[in-house]
């Protein structure tokens, strides 16, 4: 466990790569290959069949967002094709950044505005990323400003810009195909346990934030609020028709906050506390078992540190390499739950991951490791302090399928395989559980019926 590295900033992607950072274009990468699709060139030393679904779900991804964004923002967007390098490995990705743009090696991926490319590495796996730099590509073409040197303005809205990215690059899977501009429940969650701990900003501080307040040990809620926000004024009437006149007036050079006022008003308490109560009523989840896991495919989750995920006869594969290797995906955020997954080890060790999205702290909070003759409950408090809580010796068969049950609920942890109790511990935890995943050490595993379930009764009371 001591060489896991989790990114992040992989949710919160830096966009501001300038034309001085630029030693080499990105297009003139050796050893990868073009593949075009209607909207984009990608070049990726990948195999074809991952380029052509890639295109095959970017395509899908412009094609809705060429009717949406024109109708959100009552302007016509002129079409351009984006070109796309595409890694396979992250250690190539670093390798390009360290020629193109250092300062953003450790990140999921960047833009790069003075070649109009998105580059990234493919074992990220997240689509999130992909739509939200097509979102700034096309906004670098409508603003004529591909470096940000608009952020430098004083009071820019980069709430406004960051907000996009993420609300149209948040995604649903539909079928075989993708829906866009979704619930973002990564940043639902942020943004709960923000107005849970009294850490959410007043909505004047996320008006005037400065660049820098997107990175760093504050990004992570400030690329959530401006969802937040962008979501809040979207759907919410009488701002919603008003947001045309928001954009064109920052178009038109307006200043970010003279022009907010404008639009939607310059009463900012009474905003800031309406827009509170909605954040908090987008928590709130339907009764009953809720599916992780389609059967059909893990776009919907984040690979970090490696490993082989696929889907095959509608259970996730993992096939581990030397390292820990996880595959996560983010919810609504549960008080209390009930986590249940059918595990099959194949060899090595295997685990299921809670955590939490919140800023400032690391998201992996219990590691459950299951092998054939061991299951052990452990705690993490950062990449490199994690300590074991209890250990049982139940045999799990390998190469059997077992459920494997987690309840959080009334101040205790209880873990079950096939309906046995093998941990009953004390839980005294406050924050919300949003994060879940399966992870791999040495080994590989097949998952399958992975849901999850509230176990409160009536959705908690919106703090005060």
């Amino acid at each position: 466990m001591t060489r896991h590295r989790l990114l992040l900033s992989f949710f919160a992607l830096t966009i501001a790569c300038t034309a001085a950072a630029q030693k080499r274009p990105p297009n003139g990468s050796t050893g990868l290959r073009p593949f075009t699709t209607r909207h984009f060139v990608i070049r990726t030393n990948s195999s074809e069949a991952y380029a052509t679904a890639l295109g095959r779900k970017l395509d899908s991804y412009y094609t809705q967002l060429s009717s949406q964004l024109p109708a959100l923002l009552q302007d016509s967007i002129e079409p351009f094709r984006i070109s796309i390098v595409v890694w396979e490995r992250q250690e190539e990705y670093q390798r390009e950044a360290r020629r193109n743009a250092p300062q953003l090696v450790n990140n999921g991926g960047y833009y790069d505005g003075a070649t109009r490319t998105i580059v990234t590495y493919r074992y990220n796996n997240s689509l999130q990323l992909y739509f939200h730099e097509i979102l700034h590509a096309i906004m670098g073409e409508v603003f004529k400003d591909h470096h940000f040197f608009r952020y430098s303005k004083p009071n820019w809205p980069i709430w406004f810009d960051e907000g996009l990215a993420e609300y149209f690059g948040s995604f649903e899977v539909d079928g075989d195909d993708i829906r866009i501009a979704a619930r973002n429940k990564t940043k639902i969650a942020y943004l709960v346990n923000a107005l849970n701990t009294k850490s959410l900003n007043h909505l004047t501080t996320l008006l005037t934030a400065p660049s820098e307040n997107y990175s760093g040990t504050s990004m992570n809620l400030y690329y959530a609020q401006a969802w937040g926000l962008l979501d809040f004024l979207v759907k919410t009437p009488p701002y919603d028709v008003a947001f045309p006149k928001f954009y064109r007036a920052i178009r038109n050079d307006v200043d970010g906050l003279t022009a907010f006022r404008q639009a939607f008003g310059d009463d900012l308490n009474r905003i800031d506390a309406e827009w509170r109560s909605y954040l908090w009523g987008l928590a709130a989840m339907p009764s009953g078992w809720r599916e992780l896991f389609n059967g059909l495919s893990i776009d919907e989750w984040t690979v970090h540190e490696g490993g082989s995920w696929t889907v095959e006869d509608r259970a996730i594969v993992g096939r581990g390499d030397e390292n820990y290797n996880y595959l996560i995906k983010s919810e609504l955020p549960y008080g209390a739950f009930t986590l249940r997954v059918d595990v099959q080890i194949e060899r090595g060790t295997t685990g299921l991951i809670l955590g939490n999205n919140y800023h400032g702290e690391y998201p992996y909070y219990y590691l459950i490791d299951l092998s054939r003759d061991q299951v052990t409950l452990r705690r993490a408090k950062s990449a490199t302090h994690i300590s074991t809580v209890e250990e049982a010796q139940p045999h799990l068969p390998q190469d059997e399928w077992v459920t494997v049950a987690v309840t959080v609920s009334g101040r205790r942890l209880v873990v079950k395989v096939n309906d046995q109790v093998v941990f009953d511990e004390p839980e005294t935890r406050d924050r919300r559980y949003s994060l879940f995943g399966v992870y791999l050490y040495q080994g590989s595993a097949r998952f399958r019926n992975l849901s999850v379930r509230s176990e409160l009764p009536t959705p908690p009371a919106a703090p005060r």
